[in-house]
């Protein structure tokens, strides 16, 4: 893919981040499959399904553009599921694995908003205003996460401060 204006940019990032939901949601699915049991599994759940209305979302503004995803690895999701398996190959207790899910929950959220607001900000300077605000649909689902993940983490950490 030949890069040559802001347009071509736009298309770019947002392959790399139709990439990143992709791979994000099967890394959710990796450790909702660790953490089954654990009482943030229906959460993890309903983050699956979030996942898939943003997929779905992006192919939505590359199909009002008519225009097809490019082959834009997203080397930040391939590095977090590398560390994920790399955690799970030290057998963690079921509560670091819960603590664990909770902070690569939020880590997901968070650069999602950052790769988001990017994308919103491209959209709107070139004129796709439909795209951008399906955009921000995503935008806002990725802040509500990041919300909900950086409260659980807490209410976690209080939990285990209290048990030592």
């Amino acid at each position: 893919m030949t890069i040559d204006n802001p347009s071509d940019l736009f298309l770019y990032e947002l392959s790399g981040m139709y990439d990143a939901e992709r791979k994000s949601n099967h890394l959710v699915g990796e450790i909702l499959g660790k953490a089954e049991h654990s009482p943030l599994a229906q959460i993890l759940r309903a983050q699956q399904q979030q996942g898939q209305q943003k997929i779905q979302n992006i192919e939505t503004c590359f199909a009002m553009m008519e225009m097809e995803p490019a082959e834009v690895p997203c080397s930040t999701l391939d590095g977090m599921r590398a560390e994920f398996q790399a955690f799970v190959g030290q057998r963690p207790s079921a509560e670091a694995m819960e603590i664990y899910a909770v902070d690569a929950e939020t880590k997901l959220a968070h650069f999602g908003i950052a790769g988001y607001r990017g994308l919103i900000d491209k959209a709107l300077l070139m004129g796709e205003m439909q795209c951008a605000q399906i955009l921000q649909t995503n935008l806002v689902q990725k802040q509500e996460n990041a919300g909900t993940f950086e409260r659980i983490s807490h209410e976690l950490g209080q939990r285990v401060a209290m048990q030592v």
